[in-house]
């Protein structure tokens, strides 16, 4: 039996058909060694198999943890290239502070509304009844 954490355990089968899951479930389950007839069936009953959910969830939140840059990683990054640790290059510099200022809101431009002679802007709320014929 194969594990996907310490409280699940797979069988070998159904590990390889969460390694091979991409989203097709009857490929995966060819890509497992289930039979080409019945691929199509054991796809989606595994689907439905709550342990089998749970690995696939999780293995999908460790690729996006694994492949995908944290807020704090782009910032950093963007200090480094500003800062002239990652490129000496003035233009990347710019472009990175100007990138950094824009992640922190420095940016953000406000308009206050007014209505006639700087009085507080109304708008009318009409509430519709529903015609008592109908």
């Amino acid at each position: 039996m194969a594990k996907t954490d310490k409280n699940q355990k797979l069988t070998d089968k159904q590990q390889r058909f969460v390694d091979a899951y991409m989203g097709n479930a009857t490929q995966a389950a060819i890509d497992a060694g289930y039979s080409e007839k019945t691929a199509e069936v054991q796809g989606s009953r595994l689907l439905r198999n709550a342990k089998v959910l749970e690995a696939i969830k999780n293995r999908q939140m460790e690729r996006k943890t694994n492949t995908i840059a944290s807020r704090e990683e782009i910032q950093q990054f963007w200090t480094d290239v500003m800062t002239g640790l990652e490129s000496e290059d003035m233009k990347d510099r710019l472009k990175a502070s100007e990138l950094l200022a824009k992640s922190e809101g420095y940016f953000l431009e406000r308009h206050e509304v007014m209505g006639k002679d700087g009085a507080p802007l109304a708008i009318p709320i009409v509430i519709m009844e529903p015609d008592q014929d109908e």
